[in-house]
Formats: structure tokens, sequence, C-alpha cells
């Protein structure tokens, strides 16, 4: 809903001018007369007056009426808010204040300036709405189903624009006993010494209903002790239950197989802050047995993507490097079955593949990306599998028609009720393919709806790949 803003005046200051982190300006220029300490929806800004250039804002949205307050109000003598139009690159937050008796203006952008340009296309049709996450850069986005912007938050580094910088990844919406959660994987700096291709040592923040932090999730201590608690999970997934019991993944732990130290896949099971099942991948010997010719799997040699909690309570997990799903007892931790993409038919074959979804029907999306294939393509494939033993015996690709494209690594697939279905396009350095952030499909595999990023920001070995692009209701 958007709404006129409205300005929270505090009775009493809770930063005096003085109070302010100065900002040194070397440059010619207006002779400061103060600060403006200021706050928009839980992050502060503190701004040399009279301000220059407008403020980028970390962070908004225009689900809520926007919470904007100047800390130290009591230092001037007037302030006022422009009303607040939405979110786009030429919309701003205009605030006009008197201070010392000289007036000026305070100019918000109402999205940061150096967030990628997105392009809409189409409408939308299945109820909720768009979640994007990056590879390469510390943001996130949310859409509606007609392309308008309904939340972001973008905390670029030094390294913003480099491939030095690991984004946001796997941007979620959770719901638990009525009320809405969101979370996201963010890097901990503390741990980016152990990060490598495909890795971003980090934590999960989980976010209330109005995208304001209320916890911060790094890995619990293994059963077995081997793993210390504090440790940094990886962001490729994470199972929500409640705010209190979640599945997260560590995986990328350096441990020993078959007299090797390699990146192991290790989950764990948490609820009420005590890990009540986990699972090794060290702990299965044949799976170090699995590796593909597609994939170099002489370190990290499983490479643990998805997992999904199935209606009989055991695991459906994927392992990108080994082209397979394996479905785990939550019980003993053993390996129930095995879909290996690469032995399967041509039409249903798979490698590299991410975020499997088993569904009531007894069928299985999957998003292939494609490595093995010849020439190498992308599809989006439905499979029918048995539950209790994994053989497959029949699907295809979802897409219509069908794709000559390429996403080498990340992506999804979610399929909503009548069929429909959205794709998350991963990351893609193809020229000429690589725009594309997520689709929705009708029930014929036809394009709908479409978020892009824009050809300039795509060139071959873009550093914006998206990681993850998924629509919940």
């Amino acid at each position: 809903m958007n709404s006129r803003l409205s300005i929270l005046l505090l009775g009493v200051a809770i930063c005096g001018l003085a109070a302010c982190t100065s900002i040194e300006d070397n440059t010619v220029g207006p002779v400061p007369i103060g600060e403006m300490c200021l706050y928009v929806n839980g992050e502060h800004y503190d701004i040399a007056l009279p301000a220059t250039e407008a403020v980028d804002l970390r962070t908004l949205n225009s689900e809520f009426e926007p919470d904007i307050r100047v800390e130290n109000d009591d230092a001037f003598e007037s302030i006022t808010v422009s009303p607040f139009t939405g979110i786009a690159k030429d919309k701003q937050i205009e605030i006009a204040y008197t201070i010392g008796g000289q007036s000026g203006i305070v100019r918000l952008n109402a999205l940061h300036s150096g967030i990628p340009d997105i392009v809409a296309e189409g409408k939308g049709v299945i109820p909720g709405d768009f979640y994007l996450s990056f590879i390469y850069q510390r943001l996130i986005m949310k859409y509606d189903n007609d392309g308008q912007i309904l939340y972001y938050r973008y905390d670029p580094t030094l390294d913003v624009g480099t491939f030095k910088e690991l984004g946001y990844w796997d941007f979620k919406k959770h719901v638990f006993d009525g009320k809405t959660y969101y979370s996201f994987h963010a890097p901990d700096d503390n741990f980016a010494d152990r990060a490598f291709t495909g890795y971003d040592p980090g934590m999960r923040v989980l976010l209330d209903d109005h995208y304001v932090p209320v916890d911060t999730i790094h890995a619990l201590p293994s059963r077995d002790g081997y793993l210390k608690g504090g440790e940094p999970l990886d962001g490729h997934d994470f199972y929500f239950f409640s705010p209190t019991h979640w599945i997260a993944s560590a995986s990328y732990v350096e441990r020993e197989v078959d007299g090797k130290m390699l990146a192991v896949g290790y989950l764990q099971e948490v609820e009420n802050g005590e890990v009540v099942f986990d699972w090794w991948s060290s702990d299965h010997k044949e799976m170090a047995e699995w590796g593909s010719p597609v994939f170099d799997t002489s370190y990290d040699y499983v490479h643990f993507n998805s997992v999904q909690v199935l209606p009989d309570d055991n695991w459906l997990c994927s392992f990108r490097a080994l082209s397979s799903l394996l479905k785990i007892d939550h019980e003993t931790g053993d390996i129930l079955w095995r879909i290996n993409g690469e032995a399967l038919a041509d039409s249903l074959s798979f490698y590299g593949q991410h975020y499997a979804t088993f569904h009531k029907d007894n069928t299985l999306t999957l998003f292939d990306n494609g490595n093995g294939h010849d020439p190498q393509l992308t599809r989006v494939l439905r499979l029918n599998v048995d539950p209790e033993t994994g053989e497959v015996s029949g699907g295809g690709d979802m897409l219509n028609p069908g794709g000559n494209y390429f996403t080498q690594a990340c992506g999804a697939v979610q399929l909503f009720s009548g069929d429909r279905f959205t794709v998350g396009w991963g990351w893609s350095s193809e020229a000429g393919n690589n725009t594309r952030l997520v689709s929705e499909h009708d029930a014929e595999g036809r394009v709908v709806f479409a978020l892009s990023r824009s050809a300039a920001d795509c060139m071959p070995n873009s550093v914006n790949p998206s990681y993850r692009c998924v629509k919940y209701e």
C-alpha cells in the first residue's frame, strides 16, 4: 500500500547534534551548517548540511508507511517531508529543513542508484510476489505481478562491481502460525578467507513481516563435535519450520574422505537451540565414487544446493557436482535411493541441477542446468518418480518452446496450481541470453511475465548474475 509519508518527531532527541558522526568534506562548496541524523526503516544516515548530492537509501519498502525520523530534530527550526510516491530510479523523497536560520532540502533516492536496471514484461497471474537474490551483489529485491518494486536491501562494499563481493543469496518468504517472516543468506566477513567459487560462507538473517532483522543464525556444534559452534553457514538453501526450528547447510566443511581432505556436504536440523539431526556426506563413502566427468570433484566433490522435507519426513537433497538427487532417511541418515541424472534417457537426463522439488502427484521438478548436454542446454524438467524407489518413468521439458540457452549454475523452478510455473534463470555468461532473471509460464509453458536485467548490465562474465529468483504466494 502506498500511503502519504509522515515524519515521526521524537520528543527527546536520541542523538544531539554533537553526537552525530562527522563527515569530512574537502571539496569547495557551501560552508557546512550542521548535520542531519536520519533514520529510515531501521537504517541510520549522518548527512552533512547543506546536502549537495542525493542520498542513496540502503533499504526501503512500499508495502508499509516508511518510518522516517530526524533523530536530532531539536537542532532544527522546521522539518517537512514530501509524500512518498513509490520506489523507482526517478523518484525521490525530499526533506525540507531550516537550521540556524538557513533552509535547504535533503533528497533521498527512493531506489539506490547503484542497483542494476531491471525491466518487466507482461503481467504475472499466479498470486504472489517475486523474490530476487544475486551471486555477486549484496542485493535482495521483491517485485509484484505488475513489475513494481515492493522492497529492496542493497549494501555495496568496497568490492562492489567485482567477483570479490559475495552477495546476498536465497531470499525467502516464510509463514508460521499466521505470521510472515523473511530470510536471506548474508556473507560473514569474518570468514571471507574461506570463500571459493560456489561457496559464500556466512549467516542466515531472519526478518519480521516489516523486513526488520530479528535473528542472525550461524551453525551450531555438530552432534559428533567435529563442527564447532559459530561456524559459517552455506548460502545454498534454508528450510524453515518456525523461528526456532529449521534446517541449515554448513556444507563445504573440510573433512577427510577416503584419505583426502575434501569440502564435504553437511546439513543440520536445529530445534529450540539444539541440533536434533544432522547429516554428513563423509559418512557415505560411496558418494566419493559418484564423481562426474562433467565437474571438477577433486575438492568440492558433492556440492549440495537444495533440501526438501518430504511427506514421510525424509529429506530430498540435490547435489550438483554428482548430478544426483538423494532421498535421505531422517532417522538413520541412510541413503534410501539415488536418481543419477546422467544415467537417464536423453529426454529425462540432467546435469548440475538446482532446486529439486517433489510434488503430491508424484512428479518432481528441477532446474536442469544441462552442463553435460551436447550441445550444452538448460531445461526445466518435470519427471514422474516413484517416491518409494526413486525410479523415473517419464516426463520432460516444461518450456514451450524449448530454449536454446545455457545457464551454467544456479537457477530455480516452482510449480503452482493449474500447472503454471516460474523459472529463476540463475547465472549465464552466454551473450544474448544472460539478461534473464525470472519468468512466469502458463500451463502450456509459454511466458506470460518476465523480469530481466538491462542488456548494458549483462556483458559476458557480468558480475550481476542472479542466484535464486522465486515466487511466494
